[in-house]
C-alpha cells in the first residue's frame, strides 16, 4: 500500500498487487484527521497491477490533515456476487465411477469435547490413477505441486499438492491430493470445466486414490480481520445434482450446459466451433 497526496489536500491510497487475481484488502484507519472516507466498511479490492483503491477528501480547507492506518489482505474478491447457482463438475474424466464424501474438520480427529461441524469440502474416491480436470471455469491462481511424501496410511497431510482456481464470483476453489510435478496448467491460465489440470494421487492414504475440493470466499471476521468462508458446492453426476451431504456412489458426466455455463459469448462460440 502507498499513500499519495492528491488535489485540494486529499489523500489517495494505492495498492500494488503482483499476483494475477484480485485480493481483498481490509483497511483499519487508526488516525483519520480532517479526512472523510467514502467507504464505511474499509474493504477495498486490489486488482492485479497498481491501482488507486481509496480517495480520502479533506473535510475543512483551513485545517491540516493526518492519516495512519494498518491493513490486512487475502486472495479473492469480497465484492463479487454469483448471478446464478453454480454447478461443479466432479473433477474426473467422464464415465469415472467415484464415491463422494463430505469431509470432516481436522479438529474432529483429535477427539474434541464437541464436534466441529464447519463445512470444509468434499472428497471423491476412485479405484485407479487418473487425470484430474477443472471443476469449473477459473484462472489458475496458485500451484503447489512439489511435495513428495514418504509416509503411508495417511488420513490427512498438511503438505498436500494442490492447484487453486479463481472464479468470476470472487471465490477460489482448491483442488488437492495431486501427483507431484504432474500439473498441466500455468499460473494465470484460464481453464474451463473438463480441462485436464493434473494427475491424481492418494495411494499413500487410508482412503486410497481420491481428490479433494474446497471453495473459499473472503468475508469479514469482526471489525479488523478477514477470513475465508466455505460453502457447500453442488456437483453434477449421472444421478443428478447433489451437494454430497451424504456418502454417494456417482458416475461422472460432463454436460455441455455445465461446461459452458460460465463462458463468455466469445468463449462459448469457440467451444461450439471446436465441437
Amino acid at each position: 500500500m502507498e499513500t499519495v497526496r492528491g488535489e485540494e489536500g486529499s489523500m489517495e491510497l494505492y495498492a500494488t498487487n503482483t499476483g494475477n487475481v484480485p485480493y481483498t484488502v481490509l483497511i483499519d484507519y487508526t488516525e483519520l484527521t480532517n479526512l472523510n472516507s467514502i467507504s464505511n466498511t474499509g474493504i477495498v479490492i486490489a486488482r492485479p497491477g497498481k491501482s488507486k483503491v481509496v480517495t480520502l477528501k479533506r473535510v475543512t480547507d483551513s485545517q491540516s490533515t493526518n492519516l495512519r492506518y494498518t491493513y490486512s489482505f487475502i486472495k479473492g474478491d469480497y465484492s463479487r456476487k454469483s448471478k446464478d447457482e453454480t454447478v461443479y463438475l466432479i473433477p474426473l474424466p467422464e464415465g469415472t465411477i467415484a464415491t463422494g464424501i463430505r469431509m470432516t474438520h481436522i479438529e474432529n480427529r483429535l477427539q474434541p469435547k464437541e464436534e466441529n461441524t464447519d463445512y470444509v469440502g468434499v472428497s471423491f474416491r476412485f479405484g485407479l490413477p487418473t487425470e484430474v480436470v477443472a471443476p469449473r471455469k477459473g484462472v489458475v491462481s496458485e500451484i503447489s505441486m512439489d511435495k513428495y511424501s514418504d509416509k503411508n496410511n495417511l488420513d490427512f497431510d498438511r503438505g498436500e499438492n494442490f492447484i487453486e482456481l479463481f472464479h468470476e464470483d470472487g471465490s477460489l476453489t482448491k483442488i488437492m491430493v495431486l501427483k507431484p510435478g504432474s500439473e498441466k496448467v500455468k499460473l494465470g491460465q484460464v481453464v474451463f470445466p473438463g480441462d485436464v489440470i493434473a494427475e491424481s494421487a492418494g495411494e499413500d492414504y487410508n482412503s486410497g486414490f481420491h481428490v479433494r475440493l474446497a471453495n473459499m470466499k473472503p468475508v469479514k471476521d469482526g471489525n479488523a480481520k478477514l477470513k475465508y468462508e466455505m460453502t457447500p458446492m453442488k456437483f453434477i453426476s449421472k444421478e443428478g445434482v447433489s451437494d454430497i451431504s451424504e456418502i454417494q456412489e456417482l458416475v461422472v458426466v460432463h454436460p455441455e450446459e455445465v461446461v459452458t455455463a460460465e463462458m463468455s459469448k466469445k468463449e462459448k462460440k469457440t467451444y461450439e466451433a471446436g465441437n
